[in-house]
């Protein structure tokens, strides 16, 4: 019985702590989304011949 009570014991000082520190300093994203790629300048420097075919033959 000692060994319940003490396990009970540290898990309701864990949820404590746990549930203190997310209410005072809870976890920021760091994450953004970044775009690396310029399509836009990709599809302007292609320059495609204008009678260029695209099919496959």
């Amino acid at each position: 019985m000692r060994l319940l009570t003490t396990l009970a014991a540290a898990f309701v000082i864990a949820t404590a702590a746990f549930a203190i520190t997310m209410l005072t300093r809870p976890p920021v994203s760091q994450a953004r989304a970044i775009s690396t790629i310029d399509t836009y300048a990709l599809t302007l420097g292609a320059n495609p011949a204008d009678a260029q075919s695209y099919e496959c033959e």
